[in-house]
């Protein structure tokens, strides 16, 4: 396979890819770049070790045609599905890391790590949960907070006046009023627990 756009094709026929918007979503890039490799119209293409992460083969190959697609090993290379990645963030914002999640999630969402106790069973520490920062929270929505530049997560309640209050599992702790809206990072819409065992 002498060019870019043939081993495309080849690659996205044996890893399972029917249709470019498909891989397209995969690898994060328009599909209007896979649509120009597969026509020959581009020979080269920037986004070449994104398409190769997401069909889970070699770059080296798509992009040279050194090697094999497989780059040399039997089982097939980790596919990497950007559509799945979301931002991880902590009380001083975005890390610049991300984690692959197990569905598809819009990119405004959040991942947060829940580092210590914070009084709520669905949300122990060592959980990480996807948070939703434009939507507003509804009466016993799990939201995550950020007060005092310390994250927590609660349970949120409505208020007759339109404020809102936060409470635990505990019912001996008495509900929190909500101070600032800003206190409210957004309402916690995923959750994993790796582990509810010690």
């Amino acid at each position: 396979m002498k060019t870019l756009s043939e081993r495309l094709a080849r690659a996205m026929k044996e890893t399972g890819f029917d249709s470019q918007t498909q891989l397209a979503k995969a690898a994060g890039v328009e599909q209007s770049v896979i649509s120009k490799i597969v026509a020959g119209a581009s020979k080269t293409s920037k986004h070449s070790s994104k398409l190769a992460a997401a069909m889970g083969i070699s770059a080296d190959w798509l992009i040279n045609g050194a090697g094999t697609m497989r780059g040399g090993i039997d089982s097939p290379l980790q596919r990497i599905d950007v559509s799945k990645l979301v931002k991880v963030f902590d009380e001083k914002g975005d890390t610049g890391e991300a984690i692959t999640w197990v569905s598809e999630v819009p990119d405004n969402y959040r991942a947060y790590i829940i580092k210590r106790n914070t009084g709520v069973a669905q949300a122990p520490a060592g959980a990480i949960v996807v948070v939703n920062p434009d939507r507003s929270p509804s009466t016993n929505d799990l939201v995550v907070t950020l007060i005092s530049g310390s994250l927590s997560a609660f349970r949120y309640h409505e208020s007759g006046d339109g404020g809102g209050f936060l409470s635990v599992d505990d019912t001996r702790i008495p509900v929190t009023p909500v101070r600032a809206g800003s206190d409210i990072v957004g309402p916690i819409e995923q959750v994993f627990i790796p582990s509810l065992s010690k």
